[in-house]
């Protein structure tokens, strides 16, 4: 239930275990539709009309694809016919960020303070967000607010979100991480733990790695937050990938889902560790039980950055200040096409390689510095 390029690896994964796989998306210039060999045009937000297709055709198995709308569509459509897709009312909570975290703080876990107009005086900058978009889409950081500016974000917003409502809360600065985390029976049997930046819009991941480096008891603690949020959810089987900030040893969980994240997340897994995160994603909803995963090194050392602009700019090659080892390139944009400003515009997916941590943590810098590649 997705075209997007990231869901070409959940495809690919799918078709290697020999099943017939139809793709549906309301956009036939997007990557899967394109490549997919079935491939049907229809918009899944039309759940009627998304039902009366899995209903003709009878498929076998649902799978989301990586959008929170593809999820809920299967949520809605589902009635109980394939395996793992969770209820649409536990869907909208987890999904919704004002829900979310009315959930997660009876759960007991860290999470930024949520505040009303009267509490903004508290702290130093507030952060302003819809309650259901993505990509970073309507968000604002208010320092030294006033309800005037609150209002002016809010509005902003509102305007971002299918239902016009937002949250407040306080701002929290620190390290972005996601960890992502395969359920089975209710226990944690793999998970990692990703850096992820944002350099040129900051509220939109563009670049990241796997953190080999993470500290193991900030691990311990957010396996059991993780747990605890399972268990309260009743989530048993399946991927939960959380984004959380770090810092000083402490963190506060901001978002989960429960689908796959996008811009290729899987294949950085893959790459980085060699464990088969598309294919593990997709066991749980054909009923199968994901691969464990225990291993304390990692295969490759990978670095994925999306290419994005600032502003918006006319696209005409890559130009690289230095050598780089590129594992993997998904373009997104052809010589000439204008690329709109983050988050709305992207021109491609890298995936390069390193030899050594030292050597990865240069490139890293040379990212985050905006001086690794020109556009023009």
């Amino acid at each position: 239930m997705d075209t997007n390029r990231a869901a070409v690896p959940i495809y690919r994964a799918l078709r290697e275990r020999g099943h017939e796989v139809w793709v549906v998306g309301n956009r036939p210039d997007e990557t899967l539709a394109k490549l997919a060999s079935n491939y049907k045009r229809l918009d899944y937000s039309d759940i009627k009309a998304l039902a009366a297709f899995v209903d003709k055709h009878s498929f076998d198995y649902l799978i989301p694809g990586c959008t929170d709308l593809s999820y809920r569509a299967c949520a809605e459509i589902n009635r109980g016919r394939y395996p793992n897709i969770d209820p649409l009312s536990t869907t909208e909570t987890i999904n919704n960020k004002s829900a979310f975290r009315e959930l997660a703080g009876n759960v007991g876990l860290p999470i930024p303070r949520s505040l009303t107009l009267a509490q903004i005086t508290e702290v130093e900058a507030v952060i302003v967000k819809p309650v259901d978009s993505f990509s970073g889409r309507g968000i604002s950081v208010v320092y030294d607010a006033t309800p005037d500016k609150l209002i002016e974000a809010q509005t902003e917003a509102a305007k971002a979100s299918g239902s016009d409502e937002t949250v407040i809360e306080e701002f929290i600065e620190g390290q972005l991480y996601s960890h992502s985390a395969y359920l089975h029976a209710g226990k944690i049997v793999a998970d990692f733990i990703v850096r992820e930046d944002c350099t040129i819009n900051p509220f939109t991941v563009d670049t990241s790695r796997v953190a080999d480096d993470f500290p193991d008891q900030s691990l311990t603690s957010i396996r059991d937050d993780i747990g605890r949020f399972a268990a309260a959810m009743s989530l048993t089987e399946g991927l939960i990938h959380t984004q959380f900030i770090y810092r000083n040893d402490d963190y506060w969980i901001i978002e989960a889902t429960r689908r796959c994240p996008g811009d290729i997340y899987a294949l950085l897994i893959e790459l980085a560790t060699g464990y088969p995160y598309a294919t593990n994603y997709a066991a749980s909803f054909l009923g199968e039980a994901p691969q464990a995963y225990d291993k304390d090194r990692l295969q490759s050392l990978i670095t994925r950055h999306t290419v994005t602009s600032k502003h918006g700019s006319s696209l005409w090659g890559y130009q690289f200040t230095e050598p780089v080892d590129i594992r993997l390139f998904v373009p997104l944009a052809t010589s000439g096409d204008y690329i709109e400003p983050s988050p709305y515009g992207r021109a491609g997916v890298f995936f390069f390689g390193s030899s050594s941590s030292k050597e990865q943590h240069r490139l890293y810098q040379s990212i985050l510095e905006a001086k690794l590649y020109t556009l023009d």
